[in-house]
């Protein structure tokens, strides 16, 4: 065992005598009220019900549960996820990897779909999320489908911000790190006139210089970065039974070139020589109109959402290699969608029913999907070759499922969703000279190959997506269920293939099975859940490089993906909560021949850790001492669907203490504790392995006050 993990054992051994000691100082009267964990409240299945009467694996954290971890995105989110992965591409864009599915890249669709107060998020170009004013987020593992207008073919996290009411409340909260690393956000909510309407307002500032050191001649580092997004919501009760909600967001960052190096040496380094105009500035807005009537025969919600999203990025890839050109991306992408949903009130005894009908309206338009070549010492003037598509996708769906009480405590759900989905690509590709734009009349690099080509396809895709779920209640505090669903991801066109008849890729669908156990045990200290899964794949989108230039998607035969994922939650003694996460996942490709002609059949799915573990140990006390420590590890995952290239398994140790009063807290924190050096995310193209550097050890302090 090394020095680290030694110390990170006596570091918990002291910590639990500091939690004995300090018990007893400040012993008081026990009470199982004051050590059991409490219940937590989802809608997971779009009705208020406890997380453990669920039959579903899902994962709930409060907004206490948010602050103590320091959850500021996705990306931390994720860690506390069994099974779920994270990380970002060159150009800023979020990926995740759940059980094995990774980002579809030209239908754009990551296998997790969020949901902010309604708003689906699902496009790698708009997975932004602040989470300053929530109540709390639900993520439901595996693929959903009958509850959600949004089709998830691996899951959903649902983000919920919190609903004004009478009380007014405010708090800001500042964050200073290493770095040159600072944060500062502040919400308010409140009443405009009392039991009928009332405000939400939420904004989040953010910036650091970051720790990859650029060895360009003007220094400085390449992953600086700053971000602003704000949040306003309008809660309006005209009536008992009527509730409307209107949220309105926008977010903006300022990146420079990310963490990515080129590690084809295997060895991790915080420098690289970069250009110090490389820039990736996403930028979304987005608005949601929730109505919602509550019948004494049925309850009814209409959800509209529109967003609007862009992306303005220059990427030099000097670092990759001295011949790699800079890649340029300036796209929009607008979002309409409207959700019609009835269903049996939450208080209705006997059958639980839902339906409803899903339309939604994406147009994704590229001014510049380019890749740029300084050839003016040779040529006079430099070249670009761009695909500026415009890809529209319709999807229309209704879907439904009932809950029926059986003898002997048991239910079955029964649920189906058709969906259909049209899609058309506008293809242009265009190869200019940048000085003037006119269309080249040849290639220079390639002499033969055209350099203007039009095409205009369409497709459509559909699907009956069945569930079946039958659980068990077996008393208050114990319960098991089994299921099976089909998942569903439509298929697309590559923006990349000048030839129209190799343009299009299918669908991607699997059929999943779990059996899982929810339990709570000693007047509910301790919570355990567990699931087992087995998902089996057909025609799994994967992506891949044939040459330096060309981007394209393509089907693999068959894989599958089976494991185990456990959560726990223990409170031993008053004010001690010990939280744990574990998935371990066998994902494999059953039959699949990549772009180089080899078989990967029995290969390890890329970007798959064989397991994830999250363990936290924190302490809060009356007096308002506060005290955690907690560890994120991930097994071994490749980078490349032939298994050559991998990131070994690696833990993550994290530290804060610090005290809280009736209206401030203050918090010393340290991440990356034993300053590990570790690969966060990777992949692989046509001259090698492009790699995310993890961030090193940092420590900085977190003060809040509320008013």
């Amino acid at each position: 065992m090394s020095s680290l993990k030694i110390q990170f054992f006596y570091g918990i051994f002291i910590l639990f005598i500091t939690t004995a000691l300090i018990q007893q100082c400040f012993a008081a009267e026990d009470s199982s009220k004051a050590l059991s964990i409490g219940k937590i409240t989802v809608t997971a299945d779009k009705r208020k019900e406890n997380i453990q009467e669920v039959p579903s694996a899902i994962t709930a954290l409060t907004e206490t549960n948010i602050e103590d971890a320091d959850i500021e995105n996705v990306n931390d989110l994720v860690k506390f996820i069994p099974n779920m992965f994270s990380g970002s591409s060159m150009q800023g864009y979020g990926e995740i990897n759940f059980r094995g599915i990774s980002l579809s890249q030209f239908t754009g669709k990551n296998p997790v779909v969020i949901f902010i107060d309604g708003i689906a998020q699902d496009h790698y170009s708009n997975y932004v999320v602040d989470m300053t004013n929530l109540e709390r987020v639900e993520v439901l593992r595996g693929s959903q489908g009958t509850l959600y207008g949004k089709n998830a073919i691996g899951g959903v996290i649902n983000i919920f911000s919190k609903k004004p009411g009478n009380d007014f409340e405010t708090k800001i909260t500042t964050q200073a790190g290493g770095n040159e690393t600072y944060r500062i956000k502040a919400f308010a909510n409140g009443p405009i006139v009392k039991d009928k309407f009332f405000f939400g307002l939420s904004g989040n500032y953010y910036q650091t210089d970051g720790y990859m050191k650029n060895d360009h001649p003007d220094g400085g580092h390449f992953d600086d970065e700053e971000s602003l997004s704000l949040k306003s919501s309008l809660r309006w009760i005209p009536s008992e039974k009527m509730e409307v909600n209107f949220h309105a967001g926008m977010s903006q960052r300022w990146d420079g070139s990310g963490v990515q190096i080129a590690a084809n040496s295997g060895e991790v380094e915080y420098h690289a020589h970069k250009n110090p105009d490389d820039k990736s500035e996403p930028t979304s807005s987005n608005t949601a109109l929730n109505i919602g009537y509550e019948g004494n025969n049925f309850d009814f919600t209409s959800i509209s959402t529109y967003s609007y999203n862009e992306m303005d990025a220059w990427m030099d890839q000097c670092y990759i290699k001295d011949t790699r050109p800079v890649a340029i991306c300036d796209s929009d992408n607008r979002i309409f969608s409207q959700e019609f949903r009835i269903q049996s009130p939450d208080k209705k005894q006997g059958i639980k029913w839902l339906g409803g009908i899903y339309y939604s309206d994406d147009d994704l338009e590229y001014t510049d999907n380019a890749m740029l070549y300084d050839t003016k010492a040779w040529f006079g003037h430099d070249v670009k070759y761009n695909w500026a598509d415009n890809i529209k996708e319709n999807t229309m769906a209704a879907f439904g499922q009932m809950t029926f009480p059986l003898p002997g405590r048991f239910a079955f759900t029964a649920g189906l969703r058709y969906e259909r989905v049209n899609k058309e690509m506008d293809y242009r590709y265009e190869l200019t000279r940048t000085d003037t734009g006119a269309i080249l009349p040849e290639d220079p690099f390639m002499p033969g190959s055209p350099t203007l080509i039009t095409y205009n396809i369409d497709d459509n895709w559909d699907a009956f997506l069945p569930k079946g779920v039958l659980s068990w209640t077996i008393n208050k505090d114990a319960m098991i269920y089994a299921s099976v669903t089909k998942g569903y991801l439509a298929g697309g066109f590559n923006l990349c293939e000048n030839i129209k008849e190799r343009a299009k890729f299918d669908e991607q669908s699997s059929i999943d099975y779990e059996l899982g156990a929810k339990t709570s045990w000693l007047d509910n200290r301790l919570i355990f859940n567990a699931n087992l899964f087995y998902m089996d794949i057909k025609d799994m989108h994967v992506y891949y490089a044939p040459d330096p230039v060309t981007y394209l998607t393509s089907n693999a035969g068959k894989a599958h993906s089976q494991g185990v994922e456990v959560e726990v939650k223990a409170r031993p003694v008053r004010g001690l909560d010990i939280i744990a996460g574990f998935g371990l996942v066998d994902a494999e490709y059953d039959k699949y021949t990549n772009s180089a002609g080899k078989d990967c059949s029995g290969k390890t799915l890329v970007r798959t850790p064989d397991y994830t573990l999250n363990l936290a140990l924190q302490y809060r006390h009356s007096t308002g001492f506060f005290s955690r420590i907690d560890m994120q590890g991930y097994g071994q995952n490749y980078f490349d669907d032939a298994n050559t290239v991998s990131q070994k398994a690696y833990e993550i140790y994290n530290a804060k203490i610090g005290y809280e009063g009736s209206n401030w807290d203050i918090y010393l924190y340290g991440k990356n504790l034993f300053d590990k050096e570790y690969f966060s995310f990777g992949r692989t193209n046509a001259v090698g392995l492009i790699a995310n550097v993890g961030e090193p050890q940092t420590f900085g302090i977190i003060v809040s006050r509320r008013f």
